[in-house]
């Protein structure tokens, strides 16, 4: 019988899924501090995690009989996959399952700070009523820039020339003609950096895309310019957005993801 630990919260059909197998026993631990995975994951055959756990070299040379790693997520920026492979470690991920659920949220982070809802929902919430403080705009007319054309950046662009926008992308891992069908014309990064209203970034954390988008980036951009990341913590300077924020070059902020999370 193999063994699975289980330490990323997981939907119960997962569940439903290992029960039925005679061969596999779980333990399920999505809170269980670091120190104490790392002391047990030596006895376990197989390993699941969302983006709670780091397995990084120190969880893989731990993990004496471990043969699978599998991430019920999209990426594997929080897992060592050279370790891995170097120990005859498969790896695993869920590519394309929330595909649609980001590319909404990316839209929804778009209209949320266009139009202010943040800041008049907390004035109301205080009793407030200035409406007029909170005018926003539309994102009719707003030339979007779509960094990473993949399976949720295609989608964002999809919405995105739903509402009247022009759309531009940077991806240099894809054909014009395939930028082409999805109505999002390709143009290089210093071009999208300098053209857009709204930037919003779709791709792989590695080492070409951590902290792509910096001080520099951002002075060249338009002044008041909207970025949105609901991809992964770390492919924006989190310092340099605050920086740009704080003096105004960056309107707002749509953040789904962090570099450290939870957020301190």
């Amino acid at each position: 019988m193999k063994k699975i630990m289980i330490t990323g919260a997981l939907h119960q059909r997962a569940f439903d899924i290992l029960d039925s197998d005679p061969e596999v026993a779980y333990d399920y631990r999505p809170d269980l501090p670091r120190p104490e995975i790392l002391e047990m994951i030596g006895d376990f055959d197989c390993h699941i995690s969302r983006s709670e756990t780091d397995v990084d070299k120190e969880f893989i040379d731990r993990a004496k009989k471990l043969s699978v790693i599998a991430r019920a997520a999209v990426g594997i920026g929080n897992i060592d996959v050279d370790q891995a492979t170097q120990k005859g470690i498969l790896v695993f991920n869920t590519p394309g399952k929330n595909t649609n659920s980001a590319a909404e949220l990316t839209l929804g982070l778009m209209i949320a700070v266009l139009r202010n809802m943040s800041k008049a929902h907390l004035s109301m919430s205080q009793n407030k009523w200035n409406r007029h403080t909170f005018m926003g705009t539309e994102l009719l007319g707003k030339t979007v820039g779509i960094i990473g054309l993949g399976n949720v950046g295609h989608r964002v662009a999809r919405f995105c020339n739903a509402f009247d926008c022009e759309v531009i992308t940077y991806d240099p891992y894809v054909t014009s003609e395939y930028c082409d069908g999805h109505k999002a014309r390709q143009v290089e990064f210093a071009e999208l950096i300098e053209q857009c209203d709204i930037i919003t970034i779709h791709t792989p954390k590695n080492k070409e895309t951590i902290h792509m988008i910096g001080d520099a980036e951002i002075a060249k951009m338009k002044d008041g310019v909207i970025l949105i990341n609901a991809a992964r913590g770390g492919l924006y300077d989190e310092a340099a957005l605050y920086q740009g924020l704080k003096s105004g070059k960056i309107f707002g902020l749509g953040i789904d993801t962090w570099d450290i999370e939870p957020v301190k």
